[in-house]
Parts: C-alpha cells; structure tokens; sequence
C-alpha cells in the first residue's frame, strides 16, 4: 500500500503545464519589454542623429554663404553685423581651422563681423521690422549665426586661386536643440565672385 501511493505522488504530472504557462507569460513579457525599451531608445537616437546632422549642414552653410557674401567685392553691407544677434549663441571669436598655422593668428587690425539666418532676406532691417526676426531662433528651424575677420595668413599649400583676401569663419548651426560648430578660410578674389573656401574643419561647440 505505501509502495503504491509513492508511486502514484512521483508518477502525476497534474498542474505541471500551468507552471510552464506562467514561465512563458513572464519571458514573453520580459521580452516584450526589452523590444519596446529598444524600439524607443532606437527612436530618439535616429532623432538626435538627425538633428545633430541638421545642425552641422546649418553651420556648413553659414560658413559657404559667408563666403559667397564676402566675394561680392564690396559685400552687401546690409547682411553684415558687428553686433551678435539676440536669440542665438553666436560663436565668441573666429577659430583657425585645421591646417591654418596659429602663428599668423587672426589680424587684430581687422574688423569682426557677424551674418544669421534671418538676416538673410533683403533688405535686413524692414524683415526685422516684418516680424521675420524669429526664424531660425525656435527649435525646429535650422539656423545659423557665423563670425568672421580677416586674417594675414594665406590658404595652406596655395589653395583658394587667385585670391587677394582672406577671411577666417566661424559657424555655429542649430537644429532641434542641437547646436554644431564649424569653422574654415575662405580666399575672397579681387573682382567679384564666390569665396573660395579653402581650409574647413569642425569644432567642438565653444557655444
């Protein structure tokens, strides 16, 4: 009688598919969990890529429109600035870029000027006074603010033609609350025509 009733206690399997039910519910959870914490955390870093990649391009293009601008042979006044624009972090000083010697530095003789993106539209003054002042200062509009000097060093290893001028660039570009930093030498020819940039490199943000 005690042999059998030992037996039939290790013999029954009754209940054993519930336990197992319960396991697979706890990893399919799990895993569900780890797929929606990768699905977001994926999200928001193709989001800041994406930003981060905006915010470069709008420095890039402060750098090629500042140089377009100074080419003009004279510059048009109106984009130019000696004060920095409110609303956006504008670089403090120019940089050299790589392969620029530092021993030239910047000329201290010559003027610093600023160009932004909302300066861009004709006639500077009466599209402040439209009320275009705000774009490129919001989150969402990419944006730049540059800052430029002539310096006394010419384009490393000849490059930039026939150019008479040079001028060092400063950029920084904004994108989704991201912020990028450029900087180049541009060669300026002496009649008129585009800048030539002829040394660029990226910064960490000073700004």
């Amino acid at each position: 009688m005690i042999k059998f009733f030992k037996s039939r206690i290790t013999s029954s399997n009754s209940g054993i598919s519930i336990i197992f039910a319960i396991i697979i519910i706890i990893l399919m959870g799990l895993a569900g969990s780890v797929f929606a914490y990768l699905m977001a955390s994926s999200g928001v870093n193709s989001k800041q890529d994406l930003t981060s990649a905006a915010s470069k391009y709008a420095a890039k293009s402060g750098v090629e429109i500042a140089a377009y601008e100074l080419g003009q042979n004279p510059p048009p006044s109106q984009l130019f600035s000696q004060t920095p624009p409110n609303g956006l972090s504008c670089p403090a000083v120019v940089v050299p870029p790589y392969g620029v010697s530092v021993s030239h530095a910047v000329s201290s003789s010559g003027s610093t000027y600023y160009i932004y993106s909302y300066n861009l539209y004709p006639g500077s003054t009466a599209a402040v006074t439209a009320g275009k002042s705000n774009i490129g200062v919001d989150n969402y509009t990419p944006a730049f603010c540059a800052i430029m000097s002539k310096t006394v060093t010419p384009c490393p290893g000849g490059a930039g033609g026939n150019t008479t001028t040079y001028w060092i660039i400063t950029s920084n570009g904004f994108a989704g609350g991201t912020q990028r930093e450029v900087t180049a030498e541009a060669g300026i020819p002496a009649a008129p025509g585009n800048g030539v940039i002829c040394a660029e490199s990226e910064l960490p943000n000073s700004g």
